[in-house]
C-alpha cells in the first residue's frame, strides 16, 4: 500500500489510511503532472480509485497518441492532485482564507491491455454513474479499446490536506 506523505502543516493533514482511501472515491477529476523538457506538463483527467492486491490504482483513460501517451510511454511516474472542495472566503482585512479538501501524491503509470483494460473501463463508467450492468458496458466498450489507452496509476505516496469549513 502507499504511503503517507508528509505535510508542512501536520495538522491540516489526515493520518488514517483508510480515510485518505476513502476520500479517493468522492472526487471524479485529477491533475496529473508528466514529466517534459523544459517545462513539466499538467492535463485535468477523469478517475476512478481501484483498490487490488493491497494497493491503490488511480484509472484514467486517453488517446493512443497525443502528448500524454507519448510521454507517459517515455517515463511512466507521475504526480497528480485532486480537489475535492474549494471554497474561498475573502475579507477587507486580508483575512482571507480558502477552506479545501485536496489530494495529491505521486506514483507510477501502468499501460493496460485486453481483459484488464476492459474490466478498468468498466469501473471507472461505473464510478461516474453508469448503471449498466458490467457485461453489457464490456460488449459496448470492447471496440473502443481500439482507439483509447486505458492506465492505472499506482500509487506510490499521497496526501489528504484539509482546512474544514467553519
Amino acid at each position: 500500500m502507499f504511503t503517507l506523505a508528509p505535510l508542512r502543516r501536520s495538522a491540516r493533514g489526515c493520518t488514517d489510511l483508510n480515510a485518505v482511501i476513502a476520500a479517493f472515491t468522492e472526487g471524479r477529476e485529477m491533475t496529473l503532472a508528466l514529466k517534459d523538457e523544459p517545462y513539466p506538463y499538467a492535463v485535468t483527467v477523469n478517475y476512478a480509485p481501484l483498490v487490488r492486491d493491497n494497493e491503490l490504482y488511480l484509472i484514467f483513460h486517453g488517446a493512443r497518441s497525443g502528448r500524454k501517451y507519448e510521454l507517459l510511454r517515455r517515463c511512466p511516474q507521475a504526480a497528480f492532485a485532486v480537489t475535492l472542495r474549494s471554497v474561498l472566503h475573502l475579507t477587507e482585512d486580508c483575512r482571507s482564507s480558502n477552506y479545501f479538501k485536496s489530494l495529491a501524491g505521486d506514483g507510477e503509470v501502468e499501460f493496460l491491455s485486453g481483459a484488464q483494460a476492459l474490466d478498468a473501463l468498466t469501473i471507472l463508467m461505473h464510478h461516474h454513474g453508469s448503471k449498466a450492468p458490467a457485461d453489457r458496458l464490456k460488449v459496448s466498450m470492447q471496440p473502443m479499446l481500439q482507439a483509447a489507452q486505458i492506465w492505472a496509476l499506482k500509487v506510490r505516496t499521497a496526501a489528504l490536506k484539509e482546512h474544514p469549513l467553519p
